[in-house]
Formats: structure tokens, C-alpha cells, sequence
């Protein structure tokens, strides 16, 4: 699933973008999730608030927070979205080019172009979801998901566990466990503190999971049947 986020204040263009948006996911048989926002502030209280997206099409002239300055701001928590400016104005190169973009489109979107650039987007999402991305003391980290044993909720900050050690930043474990889906590597919520890669599991039992080197994990009662039946179709398909 990828998610996109279409920021616009004038909802008719947002719209039509979205429907735009479904209908080449339909026409390429590719799972899309799409939400509208109407300004820049009520996108960044919702990331804020944990909402995860992949790709977001952002206007840049709005009433209240123009885009260039929404964008600064939502890189903080999502370091890794590819942003698609959309305007009517090419007065903003300089501007918009400092926030590091993945691509411009110029109002009115010609239809080829749209295509285009949604295409290479998804190109993108499809060679990033082979790593994990993450912001600690101001300083943007990527792990690849093969090394990751799991991730562990502890209160409001997450522990990223690999062979090598530990990790710790902000985030929810519901957001990471979303923004993992579809992800070449695949990952599962064993236990409301837990969500574990699938390929490090070296014993399963109904009610824990042994890790390889020998750590063990607790699988909760309300997750023992998906986890059972997930774990039993990832090894039919080795």
C-alpha cells in the first residue's frame, strides 16, 4: 500500500488529483490510499499525530502555511516523503529546490506529465522499502531491513534492535508497523510491543518466538492465530 497526501486549497484541484491519482493505481493494478487536505497546517497536525505518507502533491501558494514552509516542516517526521510540487507560478525555483523535491508540476498538470512523475514515484517507494529510515539527535539514519531483528515499543519511544545493537527514537509502533507494508522485508506484530522480521525467527511456538541467537519473545493471546497463520505462509513461500 502507498500512501499519498494531496495538500491544496483549492479542494476542486485537490480532488480531481485524487481521483486522477486512483485511477492510475486501478489502471496499473497497484494498491493507492489517498488523502486530501485543504492547507498545510491541518497535514502537519495529522503526520504529527502519527499519519504516514509516501508521496505527497503540495501546492505552494496557501492562505495560511505556504507549502514550501509545510514541507521544511513535515521533513522532520518524515524525512524519506517524495513531494511533488504543484503551482501556477514559476517564481519559486530557488525556494523549492532548497526543501530537495522529487519533482514540479506545473498547474494546469498536463496528463503526460502527471503519469510520468507518479510513475517514478512509485519506482522510488518500490527501491526504498528495501531499508528503514529514521530521525535521531537531528541526524537522518537508514538501516537496511535484512539486518533488523525487530522493533520494541517502550512508552513513547522505539527500539530498533539488529545483530549489531540498539537504536532509540521517537515514533509510534503502529506507524512503523504501516509503513512497512509491502515492504520487500516482511514484518510482524506479535505483541502490542513488538513487531519482529519474519526472517529472524528461528522456533515458533503459540505463545513466543524465539529469535535467531537465541532471544525470546512473547506472543500475545489476541495475536496467536494471525501470527500462526502468517508465519506458516511465510514459510510456504521459501
Amino acid at each position: 500500500m502507498i500512501s499519498i497526501a494531496v495538500c491544496d486549497d483549492d479542494l476542486s484541484f485537490g480532488l480531481s488529483l485524487e481521483e486522477r491519482i486512483l485511477s492510475y493505481g486501478k489502471e496499473k493494478n497497484i494498491e493507492l490510499e489517498t488523502e486530501v487536505f485543504s492547507n498545510g497546517e491541518s497535514f502537519i497536525r495529522e503526520v504529527e499525530n502519527g499519519g504516514q505518507y509516501d508521496i505527497v502533491y503540495m501546492d505552494i501558494e496557501m492562505e495560511k502555511k505556504d507549502g514550501i514552509s509545510a514541507v521544511r516542516e513535515l521533513k522532520k517526521f518524515l524525512p524519506d516523503i517524495l513531494v511533488i510540487y504543484t503551482t501556477s507560478y514559476e517564481t519559486y525555483f530557488r525556494e523549492m529546490f532548497e526543501t530537495e523535491p522529487f519533482r514540479y508540476l506545473k498547474k494546469p498538470v498536463e496528463e503526460m506529465d502527471f503519469r510520468e512523475y507518479l510513475c517514478q514515484a512509485i519506482e522510488r517507494i518500490g527501491q526504498k522499502l528495501t531499508y528503514f529510515s529514521y530521525t535521531s539527535r537531528h541526524c537522518t539514519c537508514r538501516v537496511p531491513l535484512r539486518d533488523i531483528l525487530y522493533f520494541e515499543s517502550r512508552r513513547r519511544q522505539i527500539c530498533l534492535h539488529t545483530f549489531k545493537g540498539e537504536a532509540v527514537f521517537y515514533q509510534r509502533l503502529d506507524s512503523i508497523e504501516k509503513s512497512l507494508e509491502g515492504a520487500v522485508v516482511p514484518f510482524i506484530r506479535i505483541h502490542q510491543s513488538y513487531l519482529v522480521n519474519l526472517y529472524h525467527i528461528s522456533r515458533y511456538y503459540p505463545d513466543r518466538i524465539e529469535l535467531e541467537g537465541g532471544e525470546v519473545l512473547p506472543v500475545s493471546e489476541a495475536r496467536q492465530r494471525e501470527v500462526k497463520q502468517r508465519y506458516h505462509a511465510f514459510l510456504r513461500q521459501l
